[in-house]
């Protein structure tokens, strides 16, 4: 069953995107140890663009939406707190309360 970002909240969401982070990427530092605003690409955490691309396919699992805008997704230098708002608003859409 997906998890719905809208009953996670902000902070439950980011929480369940680190794991996620985790589990499928060894990242140096750690997911736990990466702020909510640094870039998760380039600069910031250091993702590539292909890693971003497996990041989406798994983010719709997990979340069970559908990421249409991947570009803006992966090269609007998204933040654990971007990701979080923006599944929160696609979980809204999905399904709205």
């Amino acid at each position: 069953m997906a998890s719905d970002a809208r009953q996670l909240g902000r902070e439950g969401t980011i929480d369940a995107v680190r794991r996620l982070l985790s589990a499928r990427f060894e990242l140096q530092p750690t997911a736990a140890a990466i702020p909510d605003d640094v870039p998760l690409f380039s600069v910031g955490v250091g993702l590539s663009s292909m890693e971003g691309m497996e990041l989406l396919v798994e983010l719709e699992k997990e979340f069970g939406v559908e990421i249409k805008d991947v570009e803006s997704w992966v090269y609007d230098s998204p933040t654990l707190a971007n990701v979080a708002d923006r599944l929160i608003e696609l979980s809204e859409k999905r399904s709205p309360t």
